[in-house]
C-alpha cells in the first residue's frame, strides 16, 4: 500500500462514529479501520460497567451498532425492564461478550467476546514454556468465593487438596508459593491485597487479563473459576482465555453447557481423557461436585502422557487465542456489509 493510500484510509478512518473505540476490539490495529459512513452508522456501548444502568438510543434513523462488554441475564429482571429498558432497535446490530439463552433480542446480534480479544493483546509477547516437571498438579485461583467457588474450595479442604495445588481463595487461603513470582504482572499483584483488585489497569489492560508464567509454568493444569453459574447465559472471560492461551487442560466452574458452547465458537475440549460429564449438569452444586471428582480422577493420570494426548487441541486453542482476527471473525462478517469503499 502506497502512502497516499494509506493517508486516504487514515483519514476515512478517524470519521468514524466510534468515541469508545469499539472497532479497535474487532479489527486489527496495524491498519485503518474500514470506513463506516457516520451519516448512517455509529458505535455505541450499549451498557456501562454497573449493569443495572443502559446507554439511551440517541433519536436518528441511524443504525447503531451496540457493544456490550460484559454478560447479559435475561433471567435477572431487578434492575431492568426488557420492554422499556433495551435501547436497540430492529435496524441496529449487537456485539455481545456473551450468548444468552432462550432469550431474543429484537436486531441481529453476533458474538464477539471482548475479554477474549483483550486477552489475546495484553499476552501477545508471552508464551507459556511446556515444561515437563512441575511442582503443582493444579492453579486453582478461586478469587471471591461464590457458590461453586465455594463448594469446590470446600472439597478441596475436605479432601486434602490444598498442598499439591496452587489456591487462591480471597480471605480463606493462599498457598505462599503464589507470592514468590518475580514477573513484571507478579510484582504488580504484590502491592494489593489478596490480588483482589483485579481490574487495576497494567499497561492499557486489567491487570487480571494477564497470563503469569510464573504460575502457569508450575502447574499442570488449571481449575477456572468463571464469573457466572447461571444457566441463562455462556460467559467466557479472561479466566479461560488464560487456560487457552497457556497451553493447558482444564476444569471450568461455570454454567452449565459452558464447555458445549466453548466448542460452539470454534475451540476445543479435552473429553474423553477428562471426564467432562460435569457439563451436562443443571444444578450448580451437583456440577461442581461432580467436576471435582473429574479433578480427582484425573490426579490419577500421567500429566506427561495426558498433555501428549491432548497435544493437538491445546496447540489449537492456542493457535485461536492468539489470533484476534479469527477471534472477531463473526462480528466483521456482521460489519463489513456496512463499510463504504473510500
Amino acid at each position: 500500500m502506497d502512502q497516499r493510500t494509506f493517508n486516504n484510509l487514515i483519514k476515512f478512518s478517524n470519521l468514524n462514529d466510534d468515541p469508545k473505540d469499539i472497532l479497535g476490539s474487532i479489527y486489527n490495529n496495524e491498519l485503518p479501520h474500514p470506513y463506516f459512513d457516520p451519516a448512517h452508522i455509529a458505535f455505541r456501548q450499549l451498557r456501562n460497567f454497573n449493569h443495572g444502568v443502559w446507554h439511551s438510543r440517541e433519536k436518528s434513523n441511524r443504525t447503531i451498532v451496540f457493544k456490550d462488554l460484559e454478560f447479559f441475564n435475561p433471567t435477572d429482571t431487578l434492575h431492568w425492564n426488557v420492554n422499556k429498558d433495551l435501547p436497540c432497535l430492529e435496524h441496529d446490530k449487537l456485539i455481545l461478550s456473551c450468548i444468552t439463552h432462550r432469550f431474543q433480542w429484537p436486531c441481529e446480534t453476533v458474538f464477539n467476546s471482548w475479554h477474549l480479544v483483550q486477552t489475546c493483546m495484553a499476552n501477545e509477547n508471552t508464551f507459556v514454556e511446556s515444561k515437563t516437571s512441575r511442582p503443582y498438579f493444579a492453579d486453582i485461583l478461586l478469587g471471591n468465593l461464590k457458590q461453586m467457588r465455594q463448594i469446590f474450595f470446600n472439597l478441596l479442604q475436605q479432601n486434602n487438596q490444598l498442598e499439591n495445588n496452587l489456591v487462591n481463595a480471597f480471605g480463606q487461603y493462599k498457598t505462599p508459593y503464589l507470592d514468590e513470582g518475580t514477573g513484571e504482572i507478579d510484582l504488580f499483584f504484590k502491592q494489593f491485597n489478596d490480588n483482589a483488585n483485579t481490574t487495576v489497569k497494567f499497561k492499557g489492560f486489567f491487570c487480571s487479563q494477564f497470563v503469569s508464567k510464573y504460575i502457569q509454568e508450575s502447574s499442570w493444569y488449571s481449575v477456572v473459576a468463571e464469573t457466572m453459574h447461571g444457566n441463562d447465559v455462556f460467559f467466557p472471560t479472561e479466566k479461560t482465555g488464560k487456560a487457552l492461551l497457556s497451553n493447558k487442560p482444564f476444569i471450568v466452574l461455570g454454567s452449565q453447557y459452558f464447555l458445549k458452547s466453548l466448542k460452539n465458537i470454534g475451540f476445543k475440549t479435552f473429553s474423553p481423557i477428562i471426564d467432562e460429564s460435569y457439563d451436562e449438569i443443571s444444578n450448580a452444586q451437583e456440577r461442581t461436585k461432580a467436576a471435582f471428582q473429574s479433578f480427582i480422577e484425573l490426579q490419577k493420570q500421567d500429566p506427561i502422557f495426558v498433555r501428549q494426548q491432548l497435544q493437538n487441541v491445546l496447540d489449537h486453542n492456542e493457535k485461536c487465542m492468539r489470533d484476534k482476527e479469527w477471534l472477531s471473525r463473526n462480528a466483521r462478517a456482521m460489519l463489513d456489509p456496512l463499510t463504504t469503499n473510500v
